[in-house]
């Protein structure tokens, strides 16, 4: 079952004679407990994608890296070569230094579509832990209301058990 933020925070119990149903309230919870080890789940593949999105930008900064070096061999051996030579030379280094640009672009591109999603987990995490410490209080709120009423109910009845031994 998906569960969005919306449906947790729109849920409603059934009121019984003692509060609400606690088989309700136990199921709801366990599936809001599926629910965040989905997103746990979630969480940790895209951490494992940026840190192979990452290990990828290495091995293209090293390929940028051995790239600019053959350049560099490239343009001193066009140096002595003819003009045909060193033209084509040329027009090599361009083609590698774009597709090069290229490759980088992409996978900034990808890291920064992985970032941004990491961020919006995370802000429904977080979210999710407001709603469910606000939720548990009002429930705690409910037992304190709940104790209250039964000591009132005790006092009650041993007023009246007082008054009817006095007659």
């Amino acid at each position: 079952m998906k569960i969005s933020p919306l449906d947790i925070y729109n849920h409603e119990f059934n009121k019984t004679t003692f509060g609400y149903n606690v088989k309700q309230v136990d199921q709801f919870l366990d599936e809001i407990g599926v629910a965040y080890e989905k997103l746990l789940k979630e969480v940790n593949n895209l951490q494992d994608n940026n840190e192979q999105l990452k290990e990828k930008i290495t091995a293209q900064e090293d390929m940028e890296e051995k790239l600019q070096n053959i350049i560099l061999t490239v343009q001193e051996t066009a140096k002595e070569m003819t003009k045909q030579a060193y033209k084509e030379a040329e027009i090599i280094i361009k083609r590698a230094e774009i597709k090069a640009e290229k490759i980088e672009d992409k996978a900034k591109d990808k890291i920064k579509v992985e970032y941004a999603s990491f961020q919006a987990i995370k802000e429904s995490r977080d979210l999710f832990k407001i709603r469910y410490k606000t939720m548990l209080e009002s429930h705690l709120e409910m037992i304190k209301k709940d104790d209250e009423n039964e000591e009132k109910n005790e006092e009650n009845l041993a007023s009246v058990r007082n008054f009817n031994l006095n007659e």
